[in-house]
């Protein structure tokens, strides 16, 4: 049976005798767009310098990335690049309060981050305050350890052991912990939290403090992004003047990251003060420099990261045997994993959620997504690349994507890449991809609701 259409003016319009099949629209046009051009140069000192130019706001998005994570702390040393973020915010020997002179500045976007990979500062500054900026960016890099006393560390220090407590006590803060220690050795350059320990943080002594950072913080060792209304002539002259005489730290080599695997599923269970049972599926795969990674990412998306993914239409619209799901690939610069998660509808048996995730899990793996599958992943990645895309810095922003293909793949313009082996990306790609990484033993964590075991 159709019905009428009724129009906003309370018209009544017959339907159509036969509804036309809309054609998907191209992607190519929005392709073109993902352009950020560049030029870039060297210091004599080791520091790459990438300039894009982008004239349609008087601001200048000021980056630096540092080749400096987690995945490089040795044994009894974690969590020292994160406490080094926070140290590099408390002042420096020329700039008394970095937060207070950067908001001071007109300054947006002001933030820091690490992770396994990277530590990384960004802020957004009107075009009239860049010179300052790279002062104070400059000031940080090359005379910060005469302003690090003993009080300015054991305050970060607290800060940071503070920031572990509020992330553990969250619901499920426990989850990264155990996937680490289940899935990778112990002496796996990803297999402990950024977070880093209690201990090991409380045991930073100020010579620790000072070695770490003469070894990782020198000027050939980062990558400065100014993106936004600025150009290479204009940005040289200011970055020789603040950065040239800093001198050059010891050179990192790349480090070895093997992709291990488990002899044999493993599972485990973690009670925790939640409402219903959440039900983890992981495996470890390549990093982001692997060809597996676009495929691995396009078959998350198909499975949970889709408005309307294999995982929401069978669990959640169609079986209602689950309130929510996930699954994606997290890729890192030398290594990833693959996730899966339900959320176990209350009143349901989790053995039977269970069972339906590797069905569905397997499927896929054994006959790989459709074609159309493929076309919303893509419409969707490239349009969200497109949104960032809008601003110059931030998280997302041109600085961003430039910064981090210079750091990982020794090329800013690596997003094309990737966009280029997105769009081209076959079912058979996908397929290939899950049969060689997704049929090898995965870790089951159940997190039923009840009190935490210490």
């Amino acid at each position: 049976m159709r019905f009428p259409i009724l129009t906003a003016l309370g018209l009544v319009l017959a339907a159509p005798a036969m509804a036309q099949t809309a054609k998907p629209a191209s992607l190519a046009p929005l392709v073109k767009k993902l352009d950020i051009p560049y030029k870039q140069f060297t210091l004599k000192n080791g520091l790459r310098v990438i300039v894009h130019t982008d004239r349609k706001a008087p601001v200048v998005a000021v980056a630096v990335w540092y080749d400096v994570g987690s995945k490089h702390e040795p044994v009894s040393k974690t969590g020292f690049a994160h406490l080094f973020e926070h140290l590099m915010f408390g002042g420096s020997e020329n700039v008394a309060n970095f937060d207070e002179t950067v908001v001071a500045l007109g300054a947006s976007n002001n933030n820091g981050t690490t992770w396994f990979d990277r530590t990384n500062y960004f802020q957004t500054v009107p075009t009239g305050a860049l010179e300052r900026m790279l002062f104070v960016e400059s000031d940080r890099m090359g005379w910060l350890l005469g302003a690090v006393s003993q009080n300015t560390l054991d305050a970060q220090r607290g800060v940071v052991q503070n920031e572990k407590r509020q992330g553990d006590n969250q619901p499920y803060g426990l989850v990264e912990y155990a996937q680490l220690a289940a899935l990778l050795p112990p002496d796996h350059p990803y297999a402990h939290s950024t977070i880093g320990s209690m201990a090991d943080l409380q045991n930073a002594s100020m010579e620790d403090v000072r070695g770490w950072f003469r070894q990782h913080y020198g000027p050939n060792n980062a990558v400065l992004v100014l993106a936004g209304d600025v150009d290479v002539k204009t940005a040289k002259p200011m970055v020789e003047r603040m950065f040239g005489s800093i001198a050059r730290g010891p050179q990192q080599a790349k480090m070895a990251v093997p992709v291990p695997s488990l002899s044999a599923p493993k599972q485990e269970v973690m009670k925790d003060n939640v409402a219903n049972v959440r039900i983890h599926r992981q495996w470890v795969v390549p990093g982001e420099d692997n060809k597996d990674a676009t495929p691995l990412s396009v078959a998350g998306a198909v499975l949970g990261g889709l408005a309307s993914s294999r995982l929401d239409n069978a669990l959640v619209r169609g079986e209602q045997l689950a309130v929510s799901v996930t699954a994606g690939y997290q890729g890192f610069a030398q290594l990833g994993f693959f996730e899966v998660t339900a959320d176990v509808k209350p009143g349901v048996d989790p053995e039977l959620v269970n069972k339906r995730l590797d069905e569905i899990i397997g499927t896929l793996v054994s006959q790989g997504p459709t074609a159309d599958e493929i076309e919303r992943v893509v419409a969707r990645t490239v349009s969200g690349q497109l949104g960032g895309m809008e601003q110059v810095g931030g998280f997302g922003g041109k600085a961003t994507q430039l910064a981090e293909g210079a750091l990982y793949k020794n090329d800013p313009g690596d997003y094309r890449k990737q966009v280029k082996a997105l769009v081209s990306v076959t079912p058979a790609q996908v397929k290939d991809a899950m049969g060689r990484w997704l049929t090898r033993p995965a870790y089951d964590l159940r997190f039923p609701p009840g009190p935490r075991v210490a």
